[in-house]
């Protein structure tokens, strides 16, 4: 049997990379053939998932998953929308089942890799949920395989490694804007900076062991990495503190010293010396040594 084109059928095409039949077709599923067939075929009108997967009679999710494979192989490129910048994911209970991740880890050897790494790092077997819950990061959260293999890692480092806090840290970095490894690291690093920041605080104003507010870890993060400040200087803004409220509070410590920032102290001896001045007015003009009336008003401020 002999077969050939119908030369009537090219009235109407469209180009197709050949790359996909040489490369791909082999281990492509039915339903991603369909959608990339799809894709190309409406690529100038702007392709609809809910339309495509009407019109191939398949599940949106299944179309996001099949643009996602092409996505991962090079073939088709994922433009960011401005809608990235507000949209936020969250954590949801309804995920892949074990079906999704037995096909899935069949078909993808990006994902089969993230199962492989993951049962290493948990020295077992993957329980159902957690199977599940790293294809829905792959998949459903988009996050590419070797940030979920940082993750993993981190989560492993940090002595977290269980599901919850890696579905948790994925749902974050994914609303923090996390496309790779680097985005990564600078938000892992961070968040050791500012416990360490955090540690130095709970020290110099003896604050007895918490967790801080996101707030809290911030300014203790500014003191620290970005004004440079000494330990010291942080224990003479508590003494001050102490002195002036009878007790420690942390939002006035902080107001200290942004008032000895914004006056270009920093050093230690040059506050001892800022406060031994405001002292000497004190007991000749009754003047507050801390100024504490410009305290209050910047405690109070709305800024």
């Amino acid at each position: 049997m002999k077969y050939s084109i119908n030369p009537s059928v090219f009235c109407s095409s469209f180009s197709f990379p050949s790359s996909v039949v040489d490369e791909n077709l082999k281990l492509a599923t039915a339903s991603e053939i369909k959608v990339l067939l799809y894709f190309f075929r409406h690529f100038a009108e702007g392709v609809d998932i809910k339309k495509c997967a009407d019109a191939l009679g398949l599940t949106e999710r299944e179309v996001e998953i099949s643009l996602n494979v092409w996505c991962k192989n090079g073939i088709i490129s994922k433009e960011e929308a401005t809608e990235k910048v507000t949209k936020k994911v969250t954590e949801k209970n309804e995920k892949p089942n074990r079906i999704d991740v037995a096909k899935r880890g069949s078909e993808d050897k990006n994902f089969a890799l993230i199962l492989r790494e993951a049962q290493m790092k948990f020295a077992r077997a993957l329980k159902s949920n957690e199977s599940t819950t790293l294809l829905y990061i792959y998949d459903d959260l988009g996050l590419d395989v070797s940030v979920i293999l940082y993750l993993l890692q981190y989560a492993f480092n940090e002595s977290k490694l269980n599901i919850r806090f890696i579905e948790k840290t994925a749902v974050s970095w994914v609303n923090e804007g996390v496309e790779t490894i680097t985005d990564a690291e600078r938000i892992v690093v961070k968040q050791i900076n500012s416990s360490l920041a955090w540690k130095r605080c709970e020290k110099c104003f003896g604050i007895e062991h918490r967790k801080p507010s996101e707030k809290e870890l911030n300014t203790c993060l500014l003191w620290f990495d970005e004004w440079k400040l000494q330990d010291e200087v942080l224990v003479l803004a508590y003494n001050v503190c102490v002195d002036t409220k009878s007790k420690f509070i942390f939002s006035y410590c902080a107001k200290i010293l942004e008032n000895w920032h914004k006056e270009g102290l920093s050093d230690t001896e040059d506050i001892k010396a800022y406060l031994d001045k405001n002292n000497k007015k004190q007991e000749t003009n009754n003047y507050a040594g801390y100024d504490i009336d410009l305290f209050e008003k910047m405690l109070n401020s709305d800024d």
